[in-house]
């Protein structure tokens, strides 16, 4: 039976760590590679490592692919399903490990979000992206696997385009050319609709992605590096108080509070069934309350146009100027 004295030594620990507030964010590591610069003809890997495609989704992204000047080689198990899934979680991280260990693929573009990718982060061959680095772009579910890849294998990547689901129009493919196949800088993004929630100037390298991927990887191995970084996040199809309930755990995993600034995105279709507080009364409470610069509105998530964001790379945040500028290419 435990002494009294080590009840009390083990509650005054417990005291002392109650008081001490939520812990330090995880932080983005020293040294990220650039992957090379994709050129036309380049071979591009695509892979389904969330939920299934349709065979029409299936060619609709092997087409938009290709319209970039890039060729494109399909995931064996890519037309798998098991049950929302694409395929059993061995299938899955089999074929991202694939393109991971061909020295001919360029890039890995995911054809779709959805949900699946948190499964299969511990199959992931981080080791093989790290001795050939190479592009590797998504977004929405994707978020899992962007940021465990940069943190792991010390390399950028991309949150953009989704091959089967974005619309790879004029503008979205301009900014897939500019972050992927340019070596000038992304430079400033700007754009309508962006609003101020804290005033300021922030630097740090970007990190983050969907909502509710960020939200459930806190507190795991694969947390989000949001110390000392520019945190972007997005969401969609949630309602107020969802978005509330995520936002709020970040806030107390002490991600806003440990963030250079913040930058959110689209929330789109996230409108209340019943009373709800509004989406800027939720970020003012959350993210606002952090007294970091930080912004909304920005061009990021399920919406089309969406800019490209290097994972890892430093950028600056003018919250008053409502702009966000990436200073160095991407890639190498």
């Amino acid at each position: 039976m435990a002494s009294r004295s080590t009840f009390l030594s083990a509650a005054t620990a417990l005291a002392v760590a109650s008081v001490a507030g939520p812990a330090t964010a995880a932080a983005m590591p020293a040294g990220l590679r650039k992957p090379p610069m994709l050129r036309p003809g380049d071979l591009v890997g695509l892979v389904a490592p969330a939920s299934p495609l349709s065979a029409d989704e299936i060619a609709r992204g092997i087409r938009q692919v290709e319209s970039l000047g890039l060729r494109t080689r399909l995931g064996a198990h890519a037309r798998a399903q098991n049950g929302y899934l694409a395929g059993t979680d061995a299938q899955r991280a089999a074929d991202f490990n694939a393109m991971a260990r061909d020295g001919q693929v360029r890039a890995i573009f995911a054809l779709r979000g959805g949900y699946g990718t948190m499964r299969i982060l511990d199959d992931l061959d981080y080791h093989a992206l790290r001795a050939d680095p190479k592009v590797v772009l998504g977004f929405s579910d994707m978020t899992a696997v962007l940021n465990a890849v940069t943190v792991r294998s010390g390399l950028v990547t991309f949150h953009g385009p989704v091959a089967s689901l974005s619309s790879f129009d004029a503008l979205e493919s301009a900014w897939l050319r500019r972050a992927l196949m340019s070596h000038e800088p992304i430079g400033t993004l700007r754009a309508d609709g962006i609003a101020r929630l804290r005033g300021g100037r922030a630097t740090g390298p970007l990190a983050g992605g969907n909502l509710s991927l960020v939200a459930a990887l806190s507190g795991t191995p694969y947390a989000v590096p949001a110390d000392g970084a520019l945190l972007f996040l997005e969401e969609t199809h949630e309602e107020p108080y969802r978005v509330d309930r995520m936002l709020t755990q970040l806030q107390l995993a002490g991600d806003f509070r440990n963030a250079a600034g913040v930058v959110f995105g689209a929330c789109s279709h996230c409108d209340a069934s019943g009373p709800a507080l509004s989406l800027d009364q939720i970020y003012a409470d959350t993210i606002g309350s952090a007294g970091r610069p930080s912004i909304t509105g920005a061009k990021i998530g399920h919406i089309t146009d969406q800019w490209v964001l290097p994972i890892g790379i430093r950028a600056t945040l003018d919250a008053d100027a409502k702009t966000l500028t990436i200073a160095e290419s991407a890639v190498s």
